[in-house]
Parts: C-alpha cells; sequence; structure tokens
C-alpha cells in the first residue's frame, strides 16, 4: 500500500508519523502548486469549492508519484466537504485511476468506521497503535504551538524570513523526532530561540486580527497566500479561530470534547442551527476576538461556499453590534495576490488609524 492524503498546514507532519509508525509507505503529495490549482480545475465541476479542486489537483500529482491508496475524511451535512471523497473518486475512475480509498466517514456507521480504521492500523498490535496515536497527537500539539508562537514573533523579526527559516528548521527536526520526549525537546528549543526575538512589552500595540472562516482555506498556506506570515510582515499579530487540534476534535468522533460545542453557542442569538462546514462557528469565533479586544476581523471563504455565505451576511450584524471590522475575502481559482494585497493593506490601514486614536482618547 503506497498511501497519500490530502494536505492542509501543517498537518502533514503529524499525518505522515501516524501512517509511517503502521508500516505504510507515504507517498507525500508535493507542495501545492499553480499546477496543481490547474490540474484540479480541469477535471473538477466548475462550481465545486475550492478546496475540492486542490486536493483533487494533489491526489493526481501524487498518483503521479505511485501512490495507490487515498486516505480522506467523510460525512453528510450541508457542507459539500463530506461529499468530497465519493465525487473525488468518480473522476479520478473517470480519469483512469482506480485508487484505494480509506474514507473515514461516521455516517455509514460505526462498522464502516472500524473497517477504515482497521486498514490503517495494518495489522499492529492495541500497543503500537496506542504508542502511534499518541505520537502523533503530541505533534499535533507541538505544530499548533509552533504556528502561534510564530504568529506572535513574526512583526519583530530582525530581517525578513527569520521566523520563517526558525520554524522550516523546526518542522524539519519535528518530523525526526521518534518519541514524544524528543518532540517535547524540540518544542522547548523553538521556544527559547522565538523568546529572543518576541518583545512581549510591545505586543499589546500591534494590531490583532483574527482570522475565521472554513477550516481548509483557513489552514492551508497555499489556498489563503500565506496570510498569516503577510500580515505578520505587515507588523500585525494574527490568530486563527482553530488550529489543527481543533479541526481533528471536530470531524473526528474519537476526539470530541465539549469545549468546542460550547464554544459555538455564543452564536445563537444570530444563527440558531448549524448551517454546515464552520458557517455558525465563524459567527461564534468572530463574536470571541470582539470580546477578547481584537481590533479586526479576516474572514477567509471559498467562493460557493453555502456555510461561510451564509456567515458572511449575519457579520455584518455581527460587525455593527460588537464594533469590530470584518474583512470577507471570498477565494477561488481565479483570485489574484495582488488583489488580495491591497485589500488587506487597506483594511490594516483602516485598523492601526482606528487603533491609534482608541488609544489616543
Amino acid at each position: 500500500m503506497k498511501i497519500t492524503y490530502p494536505p492542509f498546514g501543517d498537518a502533514r507532519i503529524a499525518i505522515e508519523s501516524f501512517l509511517r509508525d503502521f508500516g505504510h509507505e507515504v507517498i507525500p503529495p508535493p507542495p501545492s502548486t499553480n499546477r496543481t490549482l490547474s490540474i484540479g480545475v480541469k477535471y473538477a465541476p466548475e462550481f465545486a469549492c475550492l478546496p475540492l479542486k486542490i486536493t483533487l489537483g494533489n491526489y493526481i500529482e501524487s498518483i503521479e508519484k505511485g501512490a495507490d491508496t487515498i486516505l480522506m475524511l467523510g460525512g453528510i451535512g450541508p457542507c459539500r466537504f463530506g461529499y468530497y471523497a465519493e465525487v473525488q473518486r468518480r473522476i479520478l475512475k473517470d480519469l483512469g485511476y482506480d485508487m484505494d480509498w480509506i474514507v473515514l466517514d461516521l455516517s455509514n456507521g460505526w462498522m464502516n468506521l472500524f473497517r477504515s480504521i482497521k486498514k490503517i492500523v495494518n495489522g499492529n498490535s492495541v500497543i503500537k497503535v496506542i504508542k502511534a496515536l499518541r505520537l502523533a497527537w503530541e505533534k499535533v500539539l507541538a505544530l499548533d504551538k509552533i504556528e502561534k508562537i510564530s504568529r506572535k514573533a513574526r512583526p519583530f523579526e530582525r530581517y525578513k524570513g527569520e521566523v520563517d527559516n526558525i520554524v522550516r528548521e523546526t518542522h524539519k527536526k519535528l518530523d525526526q523526532a521518534g518519541s514524544i520526549s524528543q518532540v517535547r525537546q524540540v518544542l522547548s528549543e523553538y521556544r527559547e530561540t522565538m523568546d529572543s526575538i518576541i518583545d512581549e512589552d510591545s505586543l499589546e500595540e500591534l494590531v490583532k486580527i483574527g482570522i475565521v472562516g472554513e477550516f481548509y482555506v483557513v489552514l492551508d498556506h497555499f489556498t489563503n497566500f500565506e496570510i498569516a506570515r503577510r500580515l505578520g510582515e505587515l507588523g500585525v499579530w494574527a490568530e486563527n479561530a482553530f488550529y489543527i487540534e481543533d479541526i481533528v476534535r471536530i470531524y473526528l468522533p474519537l476526539f470530541r470534547n465539549k469545549d468546542i460545542e460550547e464554544r459555538t453557542r455564543v452564536a445563537l442569538p444570530y444563527i440558531k442551527r448549524s448551517v454546515g462546514g464552520e458557517g455558525q462557528r465563524t459567527v461564534a469565533h468572530t463574536i470571541e476576538f470582539a470580546e477578547r479586544g481584537f481590533d479586526g476581523v479576516i474572514h477567509l471563504s471559498p467562493f460557493t461556499c453555502m456555510p461561510e455565505i451564509v456567515a458572511e451576511g449575519i457579520l455584518e450584524r455581527v460587525s455593527k453590534d460588537y464594533d469590530i471590522p470584518v474583512l470577507t475575502l471570498s477565494i477561488d481559482e481565479q483570485t489574484g495576490l495582488a488583489g488580495i494585497t491591497t485589500r488587506i493593506e487597506a483594511f490594516i490601514d483602516m485598523l492601526k488609524t482606528k487603533k491609534r486614536r482608541r488609544m489616543a482618547g
């Protein structure tokens, strides 16, 4: 079995660790590029979500490298994410790629889910499974901490690319870590390095922006035009509404907890029920950022994403009620970096002016 998976953000390090520990040959998808996107756009339905198109391109590039199995999540509901696996399976089959699929999907019952898990476990013992899970989970937690700290450090970097270089080297070490103690050692060294860059006394003077929206676009650096890095270089402290840990807890039933459900309840005065995807959570996260004193919110939405379209309309009321500016960026294959950059820079200039006035008065 030569297995690949849909990449998003830095989760690949934990995913590959998990699969390698079970003896699978992992064929990681090449980093997403414009070629990846063009392949997906060529074969996907025109009005399909952008994440479907990009991940379809990822699969085809992985197949070109020898992958014969695809690991994917599935489900049902108003959001089309749950149908990606089936739609992509049919597209690939029409193209002549008869792939083996491992779809983690509870909607077809626990037995089907356990059959998929059994394929992943690959005959390993319970002890081996627990050990692999613990190590992969520790890497997930470390990846999130690395990302959060980098967001604080980037506005203070002493030369362009300093933080990115440190993060890149830390990711390499984390990828090679074979035990929980090694993961924690890598994280400890990273924190010490970043502490020498971050100016804690000046943090509160920075413009703080929360990033909300559909999970793939928020977490995948290629899809969102590396928005966190660009904001940091503009002197902004950017923070996501969620990170890899949160998405694992939301979409994998074995990891769910009540905290995420409780956090969503703050949106109830504006949206009474789930509309699929992150729609209701987008509203809740925006309210949370406003209550935490953030200066603004950037809402990332794939073009035609129904849950985020619903959320966008509601965010106009939230923005007015909580006096927090919200910039919605709808992203598809036609979106260009120049247009995104112009809108972000104008938004930041407005927030900086507003913050100066507030601090002065």
